[in-house]
């Protein structure tokens, strides 16, 4: 059976210690920025090299973390810790922006790269866009079932996929509840983005579904840990631990029973339940991997859980022994007018040498084979063991015990500082892209959710307007007359499809048949879905571009412009902006993208209003149409929101996100006001992104935006001003 790795989780030098002790076979940390845990300890420079070292004196892997998204006044700093990195030597770089992705391909070729969960890689086309940008390994997301990870890895095992990537897969630690690199939840409430190392963890708050808990964005921890035979089978490279910022005690008790299952061996119950006691939201879940969403896998940390964490911590002890796990083979020579040798030689090619004085005459006992043995196989205290000790022992001679464990002690030490001598990786810095000039004039283009948002609003002079795919599957009256008035159309698909794109097949084919030639894709993996069905490919503003880099990278793969991330502030867009790429104007903006609807916590969804094009308006005394001068009384609509503390509501639509749900913010972004400020970043076309709003608001904030109306009730410029740390 395939043996995956076991990947331990370090953010520190004590879980560093204690991930490599207890038997992980890599472990993942980073530096202290351009990683997505800032608030960990986390690794200067002098340490990075010291830790990737010391790592691997002891045979165990380094994984660097450079996975968060880039600004374009960061490429200084980020070549500079990149050849730093690669003076260093570490294993392989997991990268989330696409735009490092690109830039590491060309500065240091030989560098692994892993793409990190953040991308959202959950079907077999993201795996192989990736492949095809030089990552050798994915880390998938967590929302997979096991049906679907056995989809991908039995796509890679199977005829010509002789050079496929590596997958990687989380089997134990904290669930988000929104699909990694698809929540801006922290960035807008508070400025900290969780794409830029900072999340706040809002969702652990109190968010309230009707019925719910009252923290129902809030999941239970993941644990697969029962489940990693199974992922050997399927061929499972890596078993990933989550917890950069948890204590050593929990990454020793998780390094161990993940160690013990990737062997074969049984994990006990109890240790199990020890791991459970150590840290856990309410228990565990392997909801996801198997199938089964709902209030099954909701649960938050609560005062029975921190108890319980403090007796479990009271009991345990971090794993700071030194484990032999490094074998070695020794060769000694031990003759009569020589001096003693010893010779220390690894699997890696290391060889290490000591010498001692020259025996002499044995005036009683001569030293006899048993005895060199017994000496030099005491390898305690160093990652050693010895496997074979060849041996040239003259007879009669003898040689004081404390020279022999004088020649062990020295070749091993030096031994270990050759294995800890940096494995630097050639690097040459690149060429960075110039901006493309703009050779069309500026265009405005149009999301819409639903098809009934066509029916009351002018669409003249909008460059396009897309649908979701499921619109054109259903081909309501709406659509299949805006098509023969010759509007110009576009689809969107989904950002989360998992399986096989076969499934969109039929409804591509049905705006194909429409007309329909252009796609927005908002995934990675929708990029080359597009472009097989015969789609000029549109990136959306969740693949996160957040700099010219990353457009070039999206540009190879066959998108031919793309919705910048709406976390840059806009001098971070003027910076990055060019020909290619646009900015959202208006909308609610999708703050978390998951695949268990939070309103599951409350209880079944069936009857709920968050089918797509029902009325989401949530507040009464706040609607877009007030926000354009038009008051209109809206009565509360059934519940289909999150409420916060402050009695925010934030609405939940599903439908147009694949087997998805959207948390919307409470108010939409509102830039008609403001629109010359996002031309005079460069880009060459603005995107409105409608979702909730009648068929009625849509036309009035079309109006709006070409009128240049100012906001008359709630709203938010968004980011754009205050950008995100």
């Amino acid at each position: 059976m395939n043996r995956p790795e076991v990947l331990a989780p370090a953010g520190s030098w004590e879980t560093l210690r204690a991930a490599a002790f207890a038997g992980a076979d890599a472990v993942y940390f980073g530096g202290q920025s351009f990683n997505a845990r800032r608030g960990a300890a986390n690794f200067d420079d002098a340490a990075l090299e010291e830790a990737i070292g010391w790592l691997h004196a002891r045979g165990v892997k380094a994984y660097i973390t450079f996975n968060t998204l880039l600004f374009e006044n960061e490429w200084n700093g980020a070549l500079a810790f990149l050849e730093r990195l690669c003076q260093m030597g570490p294993d392989a770089l997991i990268v989330q922006d696409t735009g490092v992705l690109r830039l590491v391909r060309a500065a240091a070729p030989d560098l692994r790269l892993h793409a990190s969960t953040q991308m959202a890689v959950h079907n077999i086309e993201g795996v192989r866009a990736l492949a095809g940008l030089g990552v050798s390994r994915v880390v998938l997301a967590r929302e997979l079932s096991a049906r679907e990870m056995e989809e991908i890895t039995g796509a890679l095992r199977s005829p010509g996929g002789a050079c496929a990537p590596e997958i990687e897969v989380f089997v134990h630690g904290a669930l988000c509840m929104s699909v990694s690199g698809q929540c801006y939840f922290s960035a807008m409430l508070g400025g900290r983005s969780g794409n830029r190392g900072l999340c706040a963890q809002v969702c652990r708050l109190p968010f309230a579904a009707p019925g719910g808990t009252g923290h129902d964005l809030s999941l239970k921890d993941l644990s697969l840990i029962r489940q990693v035979p199974r992922l050997a089978r399927m061929g499972v490279s890596s078993l990933k631990i989550e917890g950069r910022m948890k204590r050593p005690e929990y990454v020793t008790a998780a390094v161990r029973a993940c160690a013990a299952a990737a062997r074969g061996e049984p994990v006990p119950e109890e240790q199990l339940e020890e791991l459970r006691a150590v840290f856990s939201r309410a228990g565990f879940t392997q909801g996801y991997f198997e199938g089964r969403r709902g209030r099954e896998m909701f649960g938050f940390r609560g005062h029975e859980d921190v108890l319980a964490s403090g007796q479990a911590l009271a009991r345990m002890h971090a794993e700071t022994a030194e484990q032999p796990c490094v074998p070695v083979d020794l060769t000694v020579s031990i003759r009569a007018g020589s001096p003693a040798a010893l010779r220390v030689e690894d699997d890696d090619g290391h060889a290490a040498h000591s010498a001692g004085p020259t025996p002499e005459p044995a005036l009683h006992r001569a030293l006899d084979e048993q005895t060199v043995r017994e000496k030099l196989d005491k390898t305690g205290g160093t990652p050693f063991f010895v496997r074979n000790i060849r041996m040239e022992l003259g007879g009669g001679l003898s040689l004081p015990v404390r020279e022999l464990n004088a020649l062990r002690r020295d070749a091993l030490d030096e031994l270990l500082t050759l294995r800890q001598q940096p494995r630097p990786i050639p690097f040459a810095r690149p060429a960075f892209p110039t901006a493309i000039p703009k050779t069309v004039e500026k265009q405005v283009r149009v999301r819409l959710l639903s098809a009934a948002q066509l029916e009351t609003a002018d669409f003249s002079g909008i460059e396009r307007v897309y649908l979701p795919l499921r619109a054109y599957a259903e081909a309501p009256a709406p659509l299949r007359r805006a098509a023969a008035d010759g509007l110009p159309l576009g689809v969107e698909l989904p950002r989360t499809f998992f399986g096989s794109a076969q499934s969109l097949a039929p409804a591509l084919d049905a705006a194909k048949a429409l007309g329909v030639g252009h796609a927005l894709c908002g995934n990675i993996g929708a990029l080359p879905v597009a472009e097989a069905a015969g789609f000029v490919a549109h990136g959306d503003f969740s693949l996160n571009c957040a700099n010219r880099m990353a457009l070039e990278a999206y540009a190879e793969m066959g998108a031919a412009d793309c919705v910048l991330s709406f976390e840059l502030a806009l001098p971070q867009a003027r910076r990055a902006a060019d020909a290619r790429a646009g900015l959202l104007a208006y909308g609610r903006l999708p703050l978390m993208l998951t695949h268990n609807c939070p309103l599951r916590n409350g209880g079944p969804c069936a009857g709920r209003t968050c089918a797509v094009g029902a009325p989401h308006v949530v507040k009464a005394e706040q609607s877009v149409h007030q926000a354009v001068g038009k008051a209109r009384v809206i009565q509360p609509a059934q519940p289909a929101a999150l409420t916060d503390r402050t009695g925010a509501c934030f609405p939940v639509v599903c439908g147009a996100a694949g087997d998805c749900v959207e948390v919307l913010n409470d108010r939409p972004l509102w830039m008609c006001d403001r629109k010359e400020e996002l031309w005079e970043t460069g880009v060459s076309f603005l995107q409105l992104y409608f979702t909730i709003e009648t068929p009625g608001e849509t036309a009035a904030v079309l109006q709006a935006f070409r009128r240049g109306d100012a906001p008359s009730a709630a709203f938010t410029r968004g980011l754009y001003r205050r950008g995100v740390r």
